[in-house]
């Protein structure tokens, strides 16, 4: 891919289509087209001395860490009336961290309120002891977004108790009037990738920004880019909620809210192709963000194996649309006589970026002896994503090569 929206600023996020990026020298946030085109600048309220290394969106708050030494800052900021308003800043003791993200919730209203009205319907997270009930370190209940309804008027809302039904109470009547439909937004904490010892994974509470707990391990160690992001890419758990961030050519899933032995628990793990063509060197991830189903990653260079780097930094697409990338083929057994009856199993295994088995698609089997295919060709893939046909040997003593070929759509 060509060098597309050329950041100068190693922090971005994605919402709808537009490319935000915070610039510390300008001091202002800018929003750019995915053809690198300026949409719209808004100037900061209050100046930032520091380059901001990762920024976030949660849908109605911007988010920004900023390396100021030995401590992390992070920041709170909200458009309004064309200016970006700081609303929050935490400062974090942290060892060069390069990668945090906000745990943000989305949903509708599933009926409309009336001014003062106390309950609320939700057509999600209602009945989420986990997320309603939250409290956070200072004592204070969680707060929601609401709106804007047909005026663009919105506020925010604390939540008193969850009462069933998918229905929740409130600490005061609602402002404004909102209807069935209208938007709802929430967060809770800050999952902050720390680089002190071998790794850690700092939960802190996003209201206070005061430390609630840390997972260890290597596997958050040197982590530059993540996001937070509902995915629908696995299967056996539907739509999920899910830290996701960037280690080496991989992006990891993580379940915020399952642990294991004290352990945080993996949805799962998506391929990515940012290595060259070495099969060694690896392209850096240095901010992430998810918009649809598209994956965006900021890097300074191509993934197309040449090792051509770009002035500026700019995006790469993955997808979190299933899609084959890779076949593995096996002979059962892989030596058989030549003597024009015996025959072998050839078993190809199709799996997406997530590891997962493709189900459904055509394999195309062909070999270049002077045997035969006789299991039949194509294949469909099964629920494994397993294709299997037979090949019968021919009368010459030689290596075959057995190809299969599966289509991609």
């Amino acid at each position: 891919m060509a060098e597309n929206i050329k950041l100068r600023k190693r922090n971005f996020t994605v919402n709808e289509g537009y490319f935000y990026v915070l610039e510390e020298d300008r001091d202002n946030l800018l929003a750019k087209t995915d053809d690198g085109n300026t949409a719209f600048s808004y100037p900061l309220d209050t100046l930032i001395g520091y380059a901001p290394v990762s920024l976030e969106f949660d849908g109605v708050y911007f988010w920004s860490m900023e390396d100021v030494g030995s401590d992390m800052s992070i920041k709170r900021w909200k458009i309004d009336n064309y200016v970006c308003k700081l609303q929050d800043t935490f400062t974090v003791t942290s060892t060069n961290s390069e990668a945090f993200s906000v745990a943000h919730y989305h949903t509708t209203l599933a009926s409309g309120v009336a001014v003062s009205g106390t309950l609320l319907s939700l057509d999600e997270y209602g009945n989420d002891a986990d997320l309603m009930d939250f409290t956070t370190t200072s004592g204070s209940a969680l707060t929601i977004h609401i709106g804007p309804n047909t005026n663009g008027e919105e506020e925010d809302v604390q939540v008193s108790s969850r009462v069933g039904g998918g229905n929740i109470t409130i600490v005061s009547g609602t402002v404004y009037e909102y209807a069935q439909n209208d938007l709802v937004n929430f967060y809770t904490n800050i999952w902050l990738f720390d680089n002190a010892g071998s790794g850690a994974l700092r939960k802190l509470d996003a209201y206070t920004g005061d430390d609630i707990k840390s997972y260890s391990g290597g596997a958050y160690s040197h982590v530059k880019a993540a996001t937070f992001y509902k995915v629908n890419s696995f299967t056996e758990y539907g739509d999920v909620d899910t830290l996701a961030y960037v280690k080496s050519t991989n992006t990891l899933f993580v379940n915020v809210t399952q642990e294991y032995e004290g352990k945080l628990v993996y949805y799962g793990s998506m391929v990515m192709n940012n290595i060259q063509s070495d099969e060694y060197t690896v392209l850096t991830v240095y901010d992430l963000a998810m918009d649809d189903q598209n994956v965006y990653r900021l890097q300074k260079g191509p993934d197309n194996g040449t090792g051509e780097t770009w002035s500026t930094y700019s995006y790469e697409l993955s997808s979190l649309d299933s899609f084959v990338t890779s076949i593995s083929l096996a002979a059962y057994p892989a030596i058989i006589a030549a003597n024009g009856i015996s025959t072998t199993d050839i078993i190809a295994i199709v799996k997406d970026q997530f590891l997962q088995p493709v189900v459904g698609r055509l394999v195309y089997f062909s070999e270049n002896g002077d045997g035969s295919i006789t299991g039949g060709t194509p294949i469909n893939t099964n629920s494994q994503g397993l294709s299997q046909t037979v090949y019968k040997s021919g009368t010459t003593a030689q290596e075959v090569k057995v190809t299969a070929v599966v289509e991609q759509t």
